[in-house]
């Protein structure tokens, strides 16, 4: 299993690995837009990952199939000059996930924000699915749980799960 920065190459099969996340969570509600989606991803690819503020990390088995990614930005907070890295999406596929790719793709985003000298890494789960798994595996790895995630649905024919 290898870990790298992603390239323009990698846009189709991360849009793929998008739709099949959004499909299997509370995003099912969601309008799902590839052609955005490919957009913003060469948006965070063109930013320039070893200088930029943005990330995108993938997984790729020893096939060379795509497995995983990760999204992540660094700022300042928003009443501080301390720099939070956080994650904006970070998934394996389902039938992938006990390959260790989830340790290395956070494992490669920590290197990543403690390059950038990071005071914090944040993490938020917002698919709402496996939350028990997710919170078992991040505490595993010292992250302390500090807050949640809530929704309220605005339009009323689209339920969120």
């Amino acid at each position: 299993m290898k870990i790298r920065f992603a390239t323009r190459n990698d846009i189709p099969a991360c849009t793929e690995i998008g739709r099949r996340m959004a499909a299997v969570t509370r995003f099912a509600a969601y309008d799902f837009n590839a052609e955005r989606l490919a957009q913003n991803l060469g948006a965070v690819i063109d930013s320039g990952h070893a200088k930029g503020t943005h990330c995108l990390f993938v997984a790729e088995d020893t096939a060379g199939q795509l497995i995983g990614l990760l999204i992540g930005c660094i700022e300042r907070h928003f009443f501080s000059d301390l720099l939070v890295a956080s994650i904006i999406h970070y998934d394996v596929l389902p039938e992938k996930r006990m390959g260790g790719a989830g340790l290395k793709l956070l494992a490669a985003f920590r290197q990543w924000a403690e390059n950038r000298s990071a005071f914090e890494l944040s993490v938020g789960i917002n698919s709402g699915v496996e939350m028990e798994k997710m919170d078992r595996f991040l505490k595993r790895l010292g992250f302390r749980r500090t807050g949640g995630n809530y929704s309220l649905p605005l339009v009323a024919e689209r339920s969120v799960r």
